[in-house]
Order: C-alpha cells, then structure tokens, then sequence
C-alpha cells in the first residue's frame, strides 16, 4: 500500500500514513491535482504559465519553485519527479482514487469483451469504481485566477462523470436480467439523478419498473419525464421514450428483453435524439444518400432556425446509419467560439485513447485521433462552424469515414465544400408540414382555429425554430384556459416572437441558459462591421411576408449606388439569400430582427 494516497473526487486532499495532510497553499494542491492526471511529465513552462497566468514568466517560475517546496515540507516530496525543465508523478509511489476508479472501469470494458454483458467480475470492478467516484472530481474547488486551469478542470469532471454513468448504466442493466430488480432499479437511479433530463435513463428506470410488475411506478417515471423536459427545455419526449411507455401501457411482454439486451459496445459521442420532427423525411432521405455514397464529405447549409441541428441529431440516431457504420458515431456543436482542445478531447475519450492526457497541442490529439480512426467505418458529425479553420481539428476520419458539417453561414459552405454539389441547403418547412408542427405542439390550438393557424405558418414561412417557439407560446396560453386567438395575431406579427424564450438545443453551452430568439438571431449579426450592420438594419423597413427585394431597391434604401459589396457579405452570412432575376429575400424572423436593431440607431 503507497504511503501517500491523493484524493480528487470530493473534496481534493492527501493522505500520508493514514494521516490526513492539509497543504498550506492552494496552487500546491491545484498542481497536485494537475499532475496526479497527467500521462507523462509536464513542462515547467507549462505548469507555471497555467496556474499563474497573471505572471511575468520570471515570476511564475518563482512562485512555481516556492509551491515545490512548501509541498515538500507537508509530506515528503520522493513522490514527485522534478528537474530543471520537467515536472511529474512517480506513479508507483502514490495511489490516486481517479486512476484507481479509471482502471476499474477499464478493465470491465476489455475483460471477455466478446460478452455482450456484463460478466460477474466485471460487475464487481464497476462496483468498486463507484465507492471511489463518491462524489465529482474535486468538488468546491476553484481558481478562479487561472481560466485555463479551470477550463481543465470542468472537462475532467465531466469526462469522469461520463465515465461514471457508464458504470452506472451497465450495473442497472446485468442487475436487470438477473432480475434482482430493487438492485438495478437502485443504479438506474444514480444514474438517473447525475442528469434529470437524461431520457435513456429514465427509459431504464422504466424498463426495470415494468420488468419486475411495477407496471404504476414505470408510468409514473414516464409522466415525470415529461413534466421535467415540458418544464426544463420545452420539449416532448423522444419516439423511443414514447414507444415504451405505450408498450409498458399495453403491457407488451416482450419489450424489456428487446429493450435492454446489451449490444456490442461502439464509440459514440451522441447528440439527443431530436424529440420532435415534422416533415423532414425527405431531407433526411436525401442526406443519408449523400452519407451512404462515394463522397468523403457533406455540408448543410440554411437559414437560422430552419433545423440543421436537429436533422444531424436525427441523422446520428438513424438505424440505416448504424448500420452502415459499425464503429460508431462522433458528434461536436462548436458555434463562435469554441474549445477546439475540450472538444476534440471528448472526441480521443470515447476513443479510449490513453495516452490523450499527456498531449498538450491540437496537432498531438489530431494525430492519435487519425492514427485510431484509420481503418474505422464512423460517421463525423461537426455542427454549427462559424470558421473554416475550427474545422480541421475534427476532419480526422479515415477513407471508410464520412463527414458531416452544417453551418448557417453560406461563405462558410463553400469554402469547406469541394464542390456546390457537396452543399445541401436544408430548407423550410412546406405549409402542410408547419401547420402539422403546429398541431403537434398545440393541438387544441389548432383546432380551434384552423384558419388563424394556417395563416400564422404562412406569415412565420415555415421556419422550424419559429413555429416551435409559438406553438408553445401558444399551449401555455391554452393550458390557462385563456383564449388563443388574440396571441395567434401577435405572432403573426412576429414581435412576441423575438422575446420568447429559446428552445434549450438552441442555447451554447457556457451562455445564459434564457437566451431569446432575439439574442440567438443577434449572434448572426453580431459579425458584421458596424456599416453592413446598419445596412442589414435598414432592410427591416421593407415589408415581409415575403421580404424580396432587388438591387435598385437595395441601393436606394442605403443610399449607395452599388450594393453589391454588402449584398455579398450578408448573402454570405446567411442573412440574405439569392433569388432568380437579380432579386434577393430575408426571412421574416430576420425582418423582425432588422427592425429591432434599426430601433438602436433612431
């Protein structure tokens, strides 16, 4: 037994003797904590730039020095390696509870990986991995000082949470099939209670209830899925969460066999599939011939709102796909600013690559990624690319890859496709198509007002993102018993819309989970120099409905005998599209977008 033991999840401490060691200083446990993670030796450059950003590097090589030494009068210091240029761990000097745990949950992943389930050694390591994972990676500390170090502490908390979802999951299921159900039901559970949202947890949770004849509490858990996603991210629960709960229903016997036989592990980094999605049969159609063929590479292009994300998480999920590539999934949102490294390090996790962790540069985790990937048949799905260069970390898929991009931004498009033929322009929905959206999100609504609904498609032109948005708008109003048909004519008019509450997919992670329509469309905007800006302002005075315009009127409105330089750009953006006979059209969310901002300038 190592003498010295370090504790990250909870609260971080160390133990020396069995006796609990304080460390004075809390760089002295950041660093600690650092490099007990690290796969190999760390640059003293490195490691005093990140904890001490605020530094001169003279200074933070001094204070790095004195860190050192304070660890080493807390507990002696021949578990550390240190020399003029590296820093390290000597691994066999110490035990680390997340090393320990990570080993667990790695060996009951290769242990008879032929099984498809768990075997009872298996089982037994995932349960000693969870007596260790107690708690998240280092709870109640921070510092707030460094960015990047908390930056690396968030993606080691969520990959060890991921990790122990796993672990989770896979007991509730072994348990569930040897029917010792109160033990299952009590992992599903945990699992459960790490993300309430999650609905292939609560589908376990209900698989496990109806298995064992608690036919009540497995609708129960289904109805407190929906109040929780109505409630949380105004959404409906996915088909599968529906087509369980009308098999537990029906009571079909048959389904908890179906449902939680364990099939072969594959690599996935998967979106949530996509609760609701009316008429897109086509598109999904045509995108999955274009995966399924010779070409390496797919971008879909369209309007804000009108659903790009939602087709690739349907595209994610589709059986067709599975099938077709074995090895799995990788799915990434990256939108303006993203983390390139956090990103493309999910990606190396669930590759199970393990010497990621000792990789500093995006080139390093490219190139193991590529190396794993080389004879891999995986579907690469990069959503929402505002750059052409945030990209290429993710373009890492072998010759039996493919690769799919979408971004709102037309310039975008084809700069990353090789040919126009490679962009798909996803388009709005047909009137049949939103009016049954619609119907779908406010039933009664609807048919109480058919007329007033077809009307409101039409004036909102068939863009998804709108059309949800007011359909909920519109089932809260009926839900209080209120009348619905003064609010129809508001939205209509579009201007309640732009304050409504964004749906949940639409919202970055790290942004203010109640953005607004209007702050989602203002992040297209916000890219534009401060003339085209205005220019794109100004176009709200046309009337929508449709908006279309052409270059006389274009010019006249700016006052500018050649629009086409700041056409260019705003067809570029997204914000405008071509039409046949040199005539343009806005979208009359964008209309109403323009005219709030044209509102600023007055």
């Amino acid at each position: 037994m190592s003498e010295l033991r370090i504790h990250l999840f909870g609260e971080p401490s160390l133990e020396y003797q069995s006796k609990r060691v304080v460390l004075k200083r809390r760089k002295a446990l950041a660093l600690t904590a650092y490099l007990a993670l690290a796969e190999h030796l760390q640059n003293r450059d490195t490691v005093a730039t990140l904890l001490w950003p605020e530094l001169s590097q003279l200074r933070a090589h001094a204070a790095l020095r004195s860190t050192l030494y304070a660890i080493g009068t807390d507990v002696p210091r021949d578990w550390l390696y240190v020399d003029r240029t590296s820093l390290g761990i000597q691994r066999d000097a110490v035990w680390i509870d997340v090393s320990a745990f990570l080993s667990l949950v790695a060996q009951s992943r290769t242990h008879r990986h032929e099984q498809q389930l768990l075997c009872e050694e298996c089982a037994a390591w995932l349960k000693e991995a969870l007596t260790l994972a107690h708690s998240d990676f280092m709870t109640g500390f921070s510092l707030g000082e460094s960015a990047e170090y908390e930056e690396w502490q968030a993606f080691q908390r969520e990959w060890l949470r991921r990790e122990k979802a796993y672990a989770l999951r896979r007991l509730g299921v072994y348990y569930g099939h040897l029917q010792e159900f109160d033990t299952a039901v009590s992992y599903a559970t945990q699992w459960l209670a790490m993300d309430t949202l999650h609905e292939p947890a609560h589908q376990l949770v209900m698989q496990l209830y109806a298995a064992s004849g608690q036919r009540d509490k497995a609708i129960r858990q289904y109805q407190q899925c929906v109040e929780l996603l109505d409630m949380e991210l105004a959404t409906l629960p996915s088909n599968k969460t529906n087509e369980l709960y009308e098999a537990i229903q029906s009571e079909n016997a048959a389904f908890f066999k179906r449902q939680t036989s364990e099939i072969k592990r594959k690599t996935s980094v998967l979106p949530s599939s996509p609760a609701l999605m009316v008429g897109r049969e086509q598109a999904l159609q045509e995108i999955r011939e274009r995966v399924l063929g010779s070409n390496p590479l797919t971008v879909i292009q369209g309007w804000p709102g009108v659903g790009k994300s939602t087709i690739v998480a349907a595209l994610a999920h589709d059986p067709v796909i599975d099938k077709q590539f074995p090895d799995g999934v990788l799915w990434v949102s990256l939108g303006e600013a993203p983390s390139l490294m956090t990103e493309l390090g999910i990606w190396g996790d669930a590759l199970g690559l393990k010497n990621l962790k000792g990789d500093s540069t995006l080139e390093g985790i490219m190139s193991q990624i590529k190396t794993q990937l080389k004879n891999s048949r995986m579907l690469l799905l990069v959503d929402d690319v505002w750059q052409v260069e945030h990209l290429t970390p993710f373009n890492v898929g072998g010759q039996n890859c493919r690769l799919v991009v979408t971004t709102r931004l037309n310039e975008i498009a084809q700069a990353l496709a090789p040919t126009a033929i490679d962009i798909y322009r996803l388009p709005v929905l047909t009137e049949i198509s939103a009016l049954e959206l619609l119907r779908r999100l406010t039933p009664e609504s609807v048919s109480q007002y058919p007329a007033e609904s077809r009307q409101l498609v039409n004036d909102l032109e068939g863009l998804p993102l709108a059309i949800q948005v007011a359909g909920r708008l519109l089932n809260s109003e009926s839900r209080l018993g209120w009348g619905v048909g003064e609010l129809i004519k508001e939205l209509g008019d579009g201007a309640k819309l732009l304050q409504a509450q964004a749906p949940s997919d639409m919202v970055k992670m790290g942004q203010d989970t109640s953005s607004t329509i209007a702050a989602l469309l203002k992040r297209s905007t916000d890219v534009l120099n401060e003339v085209d800006r205005y220019r794109f302002a100004l176009l709200g005075l046309f009337v929508p409905k449709p908006a279309t315009f052409d270059l006389e009127a274009i010019g006249t409105a700016w006052e500018e005998k050649d629009p086409r330089p700041t056409i260019r750009t705003l067809v570029n953006r997204g914000l405008l599209d071509p039409l046949s006979g040199g005539r343009f059209q806005m979208h009359a969310l964008l209309v109403l977008h323009a005219r709030s901002l044209l509102e600023g300038y007055q």
